[in-house]
């Protein structure tokens, strides 16, 4: 503990006043913000370094005046509560249910993908179709296709007549026009007028479909952005803020967030130092 009053420059047992005022100071002084823009590289990692141990050193001897009364300096033993801030069982639970929501949204899309295929299923069974009737074409646009699949293999035509480094891609393109030709060519026909009802039969499959992936995607955000913008505030949090007192006020779901940000801090292995060491366990779920 000695080394933290070190690094603020106090003696042993300064009061909680002079560790705060240590703090401010010492911001003012090495806070890296404060370097000049052409600093070099090395030295403004170790001035943010050294930031880093200021804060450490601060979150530390705050919560170490926090397990010592202010009057006659005897030590009150810790809450048990904070023994069980992070708990694992209680985080895994935070966990379980913010899965079981997009579980639900994600339920509630699949019915209704199922819902409109039955839609679709009914649609056709009105016009005497079945599901294998959606793969055919009507004549005209079977030829056009076709016509158009010609066309496309005529430069490998003329890559083959040119011979040289124009033979291999030449051959690979006509092989795949003519595949994709033969099963034009192959598909089974139905009359215009037929065509045209599948047509639209599939395209308003495709337009509900489409709606409800958009609905599932508005749920999904829905559903994250308070929980992004709870990890976001956890993580814009000066280092000295992050303590055990300041957990130990927290909501278990905002503990849960409180995970989430520290894994994606750049200082999570100094805040894992500050807090209690089953947040590392309650880490490892989340």
């Amino acid at each position: 503990m000695n080394h933290y009053y070190d690094i603020l420059g106090l003696p042993s047992g300064a009061s909680h006043a002079e560790v705060q005022d240590a703090y401010r100071r010492l911001c003012l002084e090495c806070h890296p913000d404060q370097l000049p823009p052409n600093t070099p590289k090395r030295a403004r990692q170790i001035v943010e370094e050294h930031f880093k141990q200021i804060n450490e050193a601060y979150a530390a001897l705050m919560e170490y005046s926090s397990v010592y009364s202010s009057s006659g300096n005897s030590y009150k033993p810790p809450d048990a509560s904070l023994q069980s801030i992070f708990d694992p069982a209680r985080m895994e639970a935070i966990r379980s249910e913010l899965e079981a929501e997009r579980e639900v949204i994600e339920q509630q899309y699949q019915q209704k993908l199922e819902h409109i295929h039955d839609q679709q299923q009914q649609k056709l069974i009105r016009h005497g179709l079945t599901r294998d009737d959606l793969e055919k074409l009507d004549f005209t646009t079977k030829s056009l296709i076709a016509v158009f699949l010609i066309i496309l293999s005529l430069p490998s035509l003329a890559g083959l007549a040119l011979g040289g480094i124009f033979m291999f891609p030449s051959i690979g393109w006509f092989i795949l026009c003519g595949i994709l030709l033969l099963s034009v060519l192959g598909a089974k026909t139905v009359d215009s007028i037929t065509y045209e009802v599948i047509s639209e039969i599939k395209k308003a499959t495709t337009v509900a479909k489409t709606r409800a992936d958009e609905q599932r995607q508005q749920r999904l955000r829905q559903q994250e952005a308070p929980i992004r913008q709870r990890v976001d505030y956890f993580k814009s949090l000066p280092l000295a803020t992050l303590s055990n007192s300041f957990a130990q006020r927290l909501s278990d779901r905002d503990r849960f967030f409180l995970l989430l940000a520290i894994k994606e801090r750049e200082d999570a292995e100094h805040i894992l130092r500050n807090l209690p060491m089953n947040v590392k366990i309650a880490a490892g779920i989340v």
